[in-house]
């Protein structure tokens, strides 16, 4: 959808610092043959996805988002990474005997991931295990992964869940410089580069042959052996040259761990509250499609609709009872009621003549130009950001419009018409904070309302 495209790659409304739009992409095949990878999201589109769920508050800074946007990345790398080592057991590539063969038929052999499900409300059997009965400290969220397998003799395919708790343990979170902006390929947990963060990642339960594999072939492929009677003869060291490098999280917290038990069970109620209020936090179906946008344009697009940003800013500022049962719940502190005061002196300077064509327009068309103009105008003010990436989606239009073709056409004016929604919403929001800064600081606005007579 060019709308979804356009909205992730444009600042949020509340948002006051620009924030990188690049994305990087995984290491995470979307399709067995591995030619295309999973595509993570940028510092803008995480932002947005915060903004989106009503996920941002004050101690919410956009800077961070660049910090947690690698944290994020190389934890997906991570548990990625573990999941390839349980499938180089379960199902381990075939051998170069077989390489032309496959190759010929052209199938690939590689694990890819299909399908990404968030399921930060559901405890697991084994963290609920952990928890009740080790007084393990229950894990900040829950993710379950379908992989994809491909048979390359046939091309037949299967898929196997993934389960994977994520833990956090802030004793051991390091403090050396650059630990919080960790390439992706530097892992987590013991040996990693974030250490604060551990996964416990293995097939679920949901086949015979996914429970013999946990139980059987991954403590066999751990020790080098072959079969259980080689490890029963050997006392547990096989004579197989690769084993498993895969480490298990213990069932028992460590000593460390133990201090994060109390921290864990706040953060898992208030979770569940979240999930209560219905604020965006539950299962999220394929999220990973979400956050990886996909690069083709689907669907059809209309003209930009210059009218929705005028609607937002005309709503906002005539809507005078809905204004004020909001302004009862807004707090604003004397720096930014000053602030907002200088904002409108500038407007009622410079927006002179928006503010006319406002006030003397007849036609429901005309009175919707004018709210444009003004909105438009007020946003230089008070959403200089926004106004900057709607001037230069126009810019962007002029230049590559005339040759772009239908889809680059399809897609300029999308973030044509997503950026004047943008500032609409931004400067409404400006416009209620103005109304709580005028009520609860009067004196700041008494000379600059003077002036306006």
């Amino acid at each position: 959808n060019p709308s979804t495209i356009a909205r992730n790659s444009l600042p949020a409304p509340q948002q006051s610092a620009p924030l990188p739009t690049d994305r990087i992409a995984s290491t995470i095949p979307k399709s067995s043959s591995g030619s295309e990878t999973w595509t993570y999201p940028s510092p803008q589109m995480f932002y947005n996805a915060l903004a989106r769920k009503g996920k941002l508050d004050e101690e919410t800074k956009e800077e961070d988002m660049i910090s947690v946007v690698a944290i994020h990345n190389c934890m997906n790398e991570g548990t990625w990474d573990r999941i390839l080592q349980w499938e180089n057991v379960l199902s381990p590539p075939h051998s170069n005997d077989d390489k032309e063969s496959n190759e010929n038929n052209n199938n690939a052999v590689g694990p890819a991931l299909t399908k990404f499900m968030g399921r930060p409300t559901d405890l697991s059997p084994k963290a609920f295990f952990k928890h009740y009965l080790f007084n393990h400290p229950l894990p900040f969220d829950r993710h379950d992964w379908t992989v994809t397998r491909t048979d390359p003799t046939d091309g037949s395919t299967k898929d196997v869940r993934y389960v994977i708790d994520y833990y956090h343990d802030d004793n051991a979170a390091k403090d050396e410089e650059g630990s919080g902006l960790p390439a992706m390929n530097e892992g987590i947990g013991s040996g990693g580069k974030i250490q604060s963060l551990s996964v416990d990642v293995r097939p679920a339960a949901d086949s015979l042959s996914e429970i013999w594999g946990r139980m059987i072939d991954m403590p066999l492929a751990r020790r080098g052996c072959r079969s259980i009677l080689e490890c029963v003869l050997f006392k547990g060291h096989g004579s197989a040259r690769n084993k498993s490098e895969f480490e298990p999280l213990p069932l028992k917290p460590s000593e460390s761990l133990k201090d994060s038990l109390k921290e864990s069970q706040e953060v898992w109620e208030n979770i569940q509250k979240d999930a209560a209020n219905k604020k965006g936090v539950g299962a999220k179906d394929d999220y990973a499609g979400e956050a990886c946008a996909s690069d083709s344009l689907e669907g059809e697009m209309k003209g930009p609709d210059v009218t929705n940003a005028a609607e937002v800013g005309r709503k906002a500022i005539a809507d005078s009872k809905e204004v004020e049962e909001e302004e009862q719940t807004i707090i604003i502190t004397k720096a930014e009621a000053k602030q907002l005061v200088n904002s409108y002196s500038q407007i009622l300077s410079q927006c002179q003549e928006s503010k006319s064509a406002l006030q003397s327009c007849s036609s429901e068309e005309e009175c919707q130009r004018a709210y444009l103009g003004m909105t438009v105008c007020a946003g230089k003010f008070l959403c200089p950001l926004q106004h900057g990436s709607l001037l230069e989606s126009l810019a962007s239009h002029g230049d590559d419009g005339s040759s772009g073709g239908n889809a680059n056409d399809e897609m300029a004016e999308a973030k044509i018409s997503t950026a004047m929604d943008v500032l609409g919403e931004c400067v409404a929001n400006c416009d209620a904070r103005a109304g709580a800064a005028r009520q609860q600081f009067p004196k700041l606005f008494e000379e600059i309302l003077k002036k306006d007579k």
